[in-house]
């Protein structure tokens, strides 16, 4: 093989590795979905274009990737999707993360004010003031959810909608003749499920079907004279029934859905029928780029000052301005919030402190703001006393393995910590207290996690955050509450495996502050938690000296590139070495041959 050659070989692998494709503002990843869970990821550059007009319906989850009760619904939402794949010409599951700034808008417009939240947009929806969907209320499990979506979908079908849907209404026959009345000719087999008006069994069953061709289902009371005359007992019962109605009864010993469908299938095959050829994408695993890194554990008890920065911005770009009208209580949690940043906040930077300020002045000259307004006002202030940030907005010490690991929720914890321990410093002041009530505005009316912020008030009011009277009592205050929450997380599907949830600090880090037989030492945690979140033991970003913590300052693109050079330049020192090994061999053999002549 020639250089050429090697160098093809090397380069084209190398250049698809490092591309990235985007096609009318899709992407294939981003939060907690990617496209091979059977969603459809939506975007502020694609929202309008894959959810108005369109010929099919769908259900829209806003949800917030660093929410905890999202990451554990997001399971049962991709089983849920991928099991009703053969639905996709009539129903689609699509998926937006409001975590996202550029996203923040249409979750804004949807007034979405829960994390996760559904709703149900049925086919050639408009855009217009007021259609933010139907609300499809939450369920615990994926099983609940389905049978809901499907009362949906028969109510909207007998409102006239999903008319290219089969037909998923019930009714009661005396004959087969009948039943098969109104069935196009060209079907050559109908399935009669008998069930009670009540059942999704048989709607979901044709909703499964719904792309075999030539093959209907449709739905007979059990009370029917038919169902007598088929001899159908056992409910939900299936018989198939052919143009020249000869019945076969198929009703399986165990009659779920997924029983039946087997039993259809079994009787097509037996009838050599061509079954529809159906994309199924084979699962990605996906992993975030830097999956493979860890933190090292002298890390885990250490402040950055970039993630209280990135909480920070997060916090003032997408959860303050998530509000269609911010007023009332929720307005003054809000001013409150900010006054305790410009008085508590460990500032590293003249040009935060003023933006903050200035921010908290602008927001208290009305009692009433439209959120697009508090978006517009937060960007601007942001610009007028750039730069705001020092740091390049990375989390460190609350990053997590993979991306919808720690992130935020780490760094809003970590951001209040700090609120409270700078505010113990300050003598003569009941700043500590103040911040563990501006605590419980914000998580009660910004943060992003609905069932998060309903825990959090609820453990606020049963160890009464509000009798809390001293400064020092704030900072302990807040850190047994988050080692409750520790506790009632550790296990969870939410939990970080690489930074297990422990009750902190552990003993490793803090000897001393455990007693005999694990009581707590009270006063050597309070210098503990003095120690970690103190304004003068916060560390930079340009501190950070371990690879994996620093953020990289080269793209994919770039270390793909110096990847392809380094391999390019071996492969010429190795050309080179081998020619000058090859000159030099064949001078001696040149010389050998001359002396032979003497």
């Amino acid at each position: 093989m020639n250089l050429w050659g090697i160098i093809a070989i090397v380069l084209v692998p190398s250049l698809v590795t490092c591309a990235v494709i985007a096609k009318d503002g899709d992407v294939e990843e981003e939060g907690l979905y990617s496209k091979s869970d059977h969603v459809v990821i939506l975007t502020q550059r694609n929202f309008e274009r894959k959810v108005y007009n369109q010929n099919h319906a769908a259900l829209v989850q806003f949800y917030n990737s660093y929410c905890g009760h999202c990451r554990g619904f997001a399971p049962k939402f991709k089983a849920l999707a991928a099991e009703v794949a053969p639905w996709k010409n009539i129903f689609q599951f699509k998926v937006i993360d409001c975590s996202i700034e550029e996203n923040n808008e249409i979750c804004r417009e949807f007034e979405v004010m829960a994390y996760p939240s559904l709703r149900y947009i049925h086919e050639h929806y408009v855009k217009a003031n007021g259609n933010v969907g139907d609300r499809i209320q939450m369920t615990d499990t994926a099983e609940k959810l389905k049978s809901q979506l499907i009362t949906k979908m028969q109510a909207e079908q007998s409102m006239g909608r999903l008319a290219f849907a089969p037909k998923l209404s019930i009714a009661s026959y005396a004959s087969y003749a009948a039943a098969l009345n109104d069935v196009p000719n060209d079907v050559t087999y109908t399935f009669l499920v008998f069930e009670s008006e009540n059942s999704t069994v048989g709607s979901e069953l044709a909703l499964d079907i719904n792309d075999y061709n030539h093959i209907k289902v449709k739905r007979v009371y059990d009370t029917s004279e038919l169902a007598e005359k088929a001899g159908v007992s056992h409910f939900p019962g299936l018989v198939a029934v052919s143009t020249m109605l000869d019945a076969n009864p198929l009703t399986p010993k165990n009659p779920s859905k997924q029983n039946l469908l087997k039993a259809v299938n079994k009787f097509l095959k037996s009838k050599n029928y061509a079954f529809p050829t159906r994309d199924t994408p084979e699962q990605e695993m996906t992993q975030n780029e830097h999956s493979g890194e860890k933190l090292t554990s002298s890390n885990l008890d250490v402040v950055y000052y970039s993630d209280l920065e990135k909480t920070l911005k997060t916090s003032l770009h997408t959860e303050i301005t998530r509000y269609k009208s911010l007023t009332g209580e929720a307005l003054e949690a809000l001013l409150d919030y900010l006054h305790v940043l410009r008085t508590t906040f460990p500032f590293k930077n003249n040009n935060l402190r003023d933006y903050i300020e200035d921010l908290h002045d602008t927001l208290k000259t009305r009692s009433e703001w439209n959120g697009n307004d508090v978006y517009e006002i937060v960007k601007r202030l942001e610009n007028v006393h750039a730069p705001v940030y020092m740091s390049q907005l990375e989390y460190i010490g609350c990053k997590g393995s993979q991306s919808k690991y720690r992130g935020y929720t780490c760094g809003l914890w970590t951001l209040f910590h700090t609120l409270t321990v700078n505010a113990a410093q300050k003598p003569g002041t009941e700043t500590g207290l103040k911040v563990l009530r501006v605590m419980h505005g914000y998580v009660k009316h910004f943060f992003g996690c609905t069932t998060c912020s309903e825990h959090f008030q609820a453990m606020a009011a049963r160890n009464r955050l509000f009798d809390v009277k001293e400064n020092d009592k704030a900072v302990l205050w807040l850190w047994i509450s988050h080692n409750e929450v520790n506790l009632r997380l550790a296990g969870d599907v939410t939990e970080d495996p690489e930074h297990p949830k422990i009750q902190f600090p552990s003993v490793t880090k803090c000897p001393e502050c455990r007693l005999a037989r694990g009581a707590w030492n009270l006063p050597a945690v309070y210098q503990y938690l003095l120690n970690v979140y103190g304004t003068g033991n916060i560390r930079d970003a340009r501190q950070v000296n371990s690879a994996a913590s620093a953020p990289s300052p080269f793209s994919n693109l770039d270390i793909g590139m110096l990847s392809l050079l380094y391999i390019l330049s071996f492969i010429i020192l190795i050309l080179v070495i081998k020619y000058f090994l090859t000159k030099r061999l064949y001078r001696k053999r040149h010389y050998k041959h001359g002396r032979g002549k003497v």
